[in-house]
């Protein structure tokens, strides 16, 4: 029997005082990135390497990944080719040139390649280690490599894609704690290994025909943006699923926008999510970002409804260097009641890291759950993140 609603219990209070205590320091971090030259506020700053800094002519395509773009207001990074080309980037250009090509090829099945609007294509490989001091198991560390890959074949009229890898990556901005804390779960309760390799495997064996904007005049008329996706998941589940996000409102200091999706697979069978996300802020490097999803799930008969809300203050340091922190809670739908289930602070921390397609992000926070009986414990997360 699932748990009722619980009071806070004032123990956390010191937790809560130090976070408020933070946003107090972090506004001076934040300042120094506004006080750029305006010479430095430019996206798409020149890269003494094309191989380099290919990363930055490319946002859009790895924001659909689920990649965190750059700041409008982010210093450029200088890097010296003589000094900084080396073997790693040797590997990542051959790398880039070998999806390239895979993609050049399968637009050739469809016709004759424009060769002003070749075919392209883009990676993200991550490495997630996590820590947790789970007051039932103790201690417990896991790693799970990560991969999200497209391939864009323009010879269909632009809208056809090929995605491949782990679709949970396209939720990971900010680090929610729908993204990091079930993803633990999942990723330590089913084996006692450092890697679980039949999850890793599961999670990544996925890929799927993306048709994007099918129809341009009805999008353009609702204000809407629509996929929809036909493939496998883990291996054996066929599934099709349908996206539509939406830009409801939008001023110098206020963006209102909604996202959803349904799919079905054979095995899976329905799943539907939700989500709203409101911004709020005049400065883009600094804002407070407010997301509330409900997630829906509909297999063996058996159905279950949760939400979860997540708040996050943002700071833009410059140079791709990010820092979030905030609250969130989540809870599920019993009998059309709302019940909390769980609850805490969280930080994160981004920066590219010895070249700009390569990434470091932390994360510490200290959630609970009460389903599972579990008081409030911390938990760290550490990824390691390669563009390609």
């Amino acid at each position: 029997m699932k748990p009722s609603i619980l009071t806070t219990p004032t123990r956390h209070t010191l937790t809560y005082a130090a976070l408020a205590a933070l946003s107090l320091c972090t506004p001076a971090l934040a300042d120094h990135s506004a006080a750029i030259p305006a010479k430095h506020q430019n996206t798409a700053h020149p890269s003494s390497s094309p191989q380099i800094g290919d990363v930055n002519t490319t946002d859009t395509a790895y924001q659909q990944l689920g990649y965190q773009a750059r700041s409008p207001l982010a210093a450029p990074q200088s890097f010296d080719s003589s000094a900084q080309w080396g073997w790693a980037d040797e590997r990542r250009q051959d790398a880039k040139a070998q999806l390239d090509e895979w993609a050049h090829e399968m637009d050739g099945w469809f016709g004759e390649p424009d060769p002003k609007a070749p075919a392209t294509a883009s990676l993200r490989l991550v490495l997630d280690t996590r820590w947790a001091n789970d007051p039932l198991s103790g201690s417990d560390v896991s790693v799970e490599p990560r991969v999200r890959g497209r391939l864009r074949l323009p010879v269909l009229e632009r809208r056809l894609s090929l995605i491949i890898g782990d679709e949970d990556l396209d939720d990971d901005d900010f680090l929610r704690q729908s993204s990091t804390g079930a993803a633990y779960q999942a990723g330590t309760e089913s084996s006692d290994r450092l890697i679980n390799s039949k999850k890793t495997r599961e999670d990544n064996a996925s890929i799927a025909l993306r048709w994007s904007r099918f129809n341009d005049e009805i999008e353009e008329q609702l204000g809407v943006k629509t996929d929809v996706d036909v493939g496998v998941r883990s291996l054996d589940d066929l599934y099709v699923k349908v996206s539509v996000d939406r830009d409801w409102y939008q001023n110098e200091k206020l963006q209102v926008t909604t996202d959803s999706f349904y799919r079905y697979g054979l095995d899976s069978e329905h799943y539907a999510k939700g989500g709203l996300t409101l911004r709020y802020g005049a400065d883009p490097a600094r804002f407070l970002n407010n997301r509330t999803a409900v997630r829906y799930r509909n297999q063996d008969s058996r159905e279950d409804t949760d939400w979860s809300h997540d708040l996050r203050q943002v700071h833009q340091l410059g140079e791709e260097k990010q820092l979030a922190y905030g609250i969130s809670t989540s809870g599920y739908f019993d009998k059309n009641k709302s019940l909390l289930n769980s609850y805490g602070p969280a930080i994160t921390y981004r920066q590219p890291i010895w070249r700009e397609w390569l990434y470091v992000q932390t994360e510490l926070n200290y959630y609970n759950d009460k389903t599972e009986h579990k008081d409030h414990y911390p938990s760290a997360l550490l990824r390691m993140e390669a563009l390609f």
